[in-house]
């Protein structure tokens, strides 16, 4: 499983939600912004998702086969790009050996990540060389994984070979390596904070993920911001700041350059992106833009 996979699966299932029975039909919401020689349209995915999840509407369908370019957060899915993954791994999510992850976090979490790991087929020993964003991302996605969510039937898994195969642009907002690079920039003691704080809730909120997908699938842009933002805002605005708001920024700059030009364009990043204060939509209307849901 490509670690940055995990880093953006982490951040969708990594904050409390309700207990809820994920519909197998989704109805998203998809977005559109348009001036004279310009159409944009956003849609905010899941990374990760069952794989009897349909997802694929009328109108998300229209607006990917009309696009002449499709933007991605990063080239994640890119076989070309796979190879740089694991240097970069090696680099920014490991620790020195003179200081294992168990020498980082409290005994309570030392004795949890020894009960947890096995579940996920590893054991506290192989996560001692792990910086705790990366551990957090392990023990997350594999948690996600046995309650039969799939990388492989996330949106942008199953996008990005088909705007391939159809020949059209690919663009990204980010590099691999930035989006590793925004864990690994933050403060050690956030770091194990946010590790504490997962092994707290794979018992606290068994089926976070669950709940963040029925609220996607229902198009329930409040509810998404609630369990995506609301915590990371509350009780960890540096990590909300890194995560969130300043890549929302840099993407509406983005969006705003693409409106000075023409053409088709299908944009794809994650749902948690685009609502509430401070979400992508907000920040395009700031600047002007008409964003109407589709």
């Amino acid at each position: 499983m490509q670690p940055i996979k995990m880093l953006k699966t982490w951040v969708a299932g990594s904050v409390a939600a309700a207990v809820l029975t994920v519909p197998a039909f989704a109805d998203p919401a998809i977005w559109h912004v348009s001036d004279a020689d310009s159409d944009v349209y956003i849609f905010g995915t899941v990374h990760i998702l069952r794989p009897d999840t349909e997802w694929r509407t009328d109108a998300i369908m229209s607006a990917f086969n009309a696009a002449d370019t499709v933007y991605f957060e990063a080239p994640v899915n890119d076989p070309a790009e796979a190879a740089q993954i694991m240097p970069l791994i090696q680099r920014l999510g490991l620790n020195p050996p003179e200081r294992p992850l168990s020498s980082q976090i409290s005994a309570e979490a030392n004795a949890r990540l020894a009960e947890i790991a096995p579940m996920l087929g590893s054991s506290a020993a192989q996560m001692e060389p792990f910086r705790p964003w990366f551990a957090a991302i392990q023990i997350t996605v594999g948690y996600t994984v046995i309650q039969g969510y799939d990388p492989n039937s996330g949106v942008e898994a199953q996008l990005w070979p088909e705007a391939v195969s159809a020949g059209k642009e690919l663009a990204y907002f980010e590099t691999i390596e930035e989006q590793l690079s925004f864990f690994a920039s933050l403060d050690r003691s956030v770091e194990v904070e946010l590790l504490e704080q997962t092994l707290a809730q794979i018992d606290e909120s068994p089926d976070a993920l669950d709940g963040l997908v029925t609220a996607w699938a229902t198009g329930d842009q409040d509810t998404i911001d609630t369990l995506m933002n609301g915590q990371f805002r509350d009780e960890a605005p540096e990590v909300y700041d890194v995560l969130i708001a300043q890549r929302n920024e840099n993407w509406a700059e983005r969006v705003e350059t693409l409106m000075e030009g023409s053409g088709t364009v299908f944009i794809a990043v994650g749902a948690g992106h685009l609502p509430g204060e401070g979400g992508l939509i907000e920040l395009l209307r700031d600047r002007g833009f008409t964003v109407t849901q589709e």
